[in-house]
């Protein structure tokens, strides 16, 4: 995740607004004639909603409008059909900051509240649960569809992969399927993506992450800056075509994981706007009226934008809301929660040692899980300075309904070893490969692994432009064979040790593009160059080993003797309990070296990485490894792959 830090609630990143246009949308107005005085309902709603409009809810061809806006004293819907007039539609409210009004349906319209923050200023805002947003100059307004969509699904017989048995491929809608075009950016689609879902199943993935696609300001982003949570970007498509990418991703057998940005929310949200400012002008804190959103330390949000407060009961029902949203009207398999360790910030008592059963990530989990018991979630989650120290991503998977956690000790020590940095040779290679336990796990399938996502350079760039210049490397090898050599190595560890392999969009052909949070589109030409077309085969035939062995899928695994600090040099064997072996080696160093391996049996063996056999006698095979190479020994079942 990376945005740019501001706290200012006239500040809008991505979009072309004036300072005029900005107090204009805010309406601020110091000779304002105060409201009407709310009016209570007589009854709650007959079903409990805090937001949207619900069709149909009192009598046929009416609309429900609701805004959930506590302390709020006076509410009325605005939009094209009443010319926007603040005193037509005026809500009514249940007391407990739930408001309301019932219309003869509207039809296709915008919409939007107008909300008193106090007696001297109000606010003009969309709605916080709008399933599809425009933005104009005079803000971002909800925009109510002629209908409710209608979707035929078939996916009934499709069924979430178990997370033992998944390969996960991340990627940005925006850069995987856009382009350069006359000098101007196309940014890719949902439905542009959807034409690649059979590329991605014949690659052999059976789990794609969508970096973040919930309505952030401006058309270009990777999403880390969300205003409107039950709505896509309108860069990334409508509702429909959602529908139809996982549609087909489930008929290919596919699950989708949603990356979700729950920490913070940029200025324009409505929950920030229609309440006094957090921060001045100039980012200084000012006193916390807000029942979303609090003050947290730079070390908690370092990212920008406003923290939600998941230890309020008002954010809790919201983003539950949120996560049952996805799950049922998208038919998503899981989520991947960003910054996890900041969602479950308590501001009121950070050194608590655990995670509280009803807020914050237990509450947010356990929604889902209400909903669709398989479904997959997943948590990057760095423990926090002010913290309790007891507080880690382990406990977080025991504690709550939280699958896995993104594996930062693995990617962190191996790209170190890959890149050769300071006395590469001497970090603990062992522990970064199969150490889950030793670090509370209990089970491999708690971790993902990934040499690269979208928070670190790229391997094969890194080598090119920043380590090559330095490495010891063997001799005779130019820049370019180096960092697809290295990326090679790099991902037959991935794909070879326990954990929840995970790739990076173009990882599998050698990509090389820099880590940038503007446009990068990726560069599909390589796949027209025999070294990145021999890369991607070597990719395949990885992950079709990985779904195929169970003693790769497995938590078993034994080192042999090694002494990685004099050869860099690791061996060691797989196995699953139904007997399924597999002898894994890798060179990180520059030197040949050869060695003995044992088997259970003769026969013979394939290299899933050389796509070569061996014959294996008296079991046991000595075999010659090159510098910066690997090979995964497995039972021949190459012609069945």
């Amino acid at each position: 995740m990376f945005v740019v830090r501001d706290h200012s609630q006239f500040t809008i990143h991505h979009l072309p607004l004036t300072i005029h246009h900005l107090l204009d949308c805010l309406a601020v107005q110091p000779t304002f004639r105060p409201p009407p005085e709310r009016v209570l309902a007589p009854d709650q709603l007959p079903i409990a909603v805090r937001g949207g409009v619900q069709r149909n809810l009192f009598a046929p061809g009416t609309a429900t409008f609701v805004l959930y806006a506590p302390f709020k004293p006076y509410v009325s819907l605005v939009g094209d059909f009443n010319q926007w007039d603040t005193r037509v539609n005026r809500l009514i409210t249940d007391g407990q900051g739930v408001w309301w009004t019932t219309l003869p349906d509207p039809g296709a319209t915008r919409y939007g509240f107008y909300v008193a923050i106090d007696d001297q200023t109000h606010a003009w805002v969309g709605d916080p649960y709008a399933r599809q947003v425009e933005w104009s100059e005079r803000g971002p307004w909800a925009v109510l569809p002629p209908t409710p969509p209608t979707f035929a699904w078939t996916d009934q017989n499709y069924r979430t992969p178990a997370l033992r048995d998944l390969v996960i491929y991340e990627l940005c809608v925006r850069d995987f399927v856009g382009y350069w075009q006359d000098n101007q950016p196309h940014y890719g689609t949902l439905d542009e993506l959807t034409n690649y879902v059979t590329y991605l199943a014949e690659l052999g993935v059976n789990a794609i992450e969508l970096m973040p696609i919930q309505a952030f300001p401006g058309a270009s982003s990777w999403g880390y800056n969300p205003v409107f949570y039950f709505a896509i970007a309108n860069t990334y498509g409508e509702p429909l075509d959602m529908k139809r990418f996982v549609n087909e991703c489930h008929a290919h057998n596919i699950a989708v994981i949603l990356d979700v940005a729950f920490n913070h929310a940029w200025g324009e949200h409505p929950y920030y706007r229609f309440y006094p400012p957090m921060y001045t002008t100039s980012g200084e804190p000012l006193a916390d009226w807000n029942p979303f959103f609090h003050h947290t330390p730079s070390s908690v949000n370092m990212w920008g934008g406003l923290d939600w407060d998941h230890f309020a009961g008002e954010t809790t029902r919201y983003f539950q809301d949120v996560v049952r949203f996805w799950l049922q009207e998208y038919h998503v398999d899981g989520f991947r929660f960003d910054w996890a360790a900041g969602v479950d910030y308590d501001s009121s008592d950070p050194m608590q040692p655990g995670f509280n059963p009803y807020h914050g990530l237990s509450a947010l989990t356990w929604a889902a899980r209400q909903v669709k018991p398989d479904c997959l979630l997943l948590a990057e989650y760095w423990p926090l300075e002010g913290t309790h120290p007891e507080k880690t991503a382990a406990k977080l998977v025991q504690e709550t309904a939280m699958d896995a956690c993104w594996n930062g000790h693995f990617h962190h020590t191996v790209d170190y070893v890959l890149n050769q940095r300071w006395q590469w040779e001497q970090r603990d290679i062992f522990s970064a490969l199969a150490g889950f336990r030793t670090n509370g796990f209990t089970n491999a399938d708690q971790v993902v692994n990934y040499i690269c996502s979208h928070d670190e350079v790229r391997p094969e760039h890194e080598i090119k432009f920043y380590s090559w210049s330095y490495m010891e490397r063997p001799a005779g090898m130019d820049v370019q064979s180096a960092a697809l050599t290295k990326a090679a190595l790099g991902l037959i560890a991935l794909f070879s040790v326990p954990g929840t392999p995970m790739i990076y969009a173009g990882q599998e052909y050698g990509e090389d593009g820099a880590r940038t949070i503007d446009f990068q589109p990726l560069h599909w030409g390589k796949l027209m160059q025999k070294a990145h077309i021999r890369h991607k085969a070597l990719v395949m035939r990885l992950i079709q080993a990985r779904r195929r062995y169970a003693a790769l899928r497995s938590d078993n695994l034994e080192f042999y003797w090694n002494d990685f600090v004099g050869e860099q040099l690791v061996r060691f064997k797989r196995w699953a309990d139904d007997g399924n072996f597999v002898n894994v080696a890798l060179n990180f160093g520059i030197s040949t070296r050869t060695f003995t391996l044992d088997f259970p049996e003769d026969g013979t063996w394939w290299d899933v990485v050389s796509d070569q056999l061996y014959q294996v006698t008296t079991r046991a095979l000595t075999v010659t490894l090159a510098p910066w190479s690997g090979l995964i020994l497995a039972p021949n079942h190459r012609a069945k792959l």
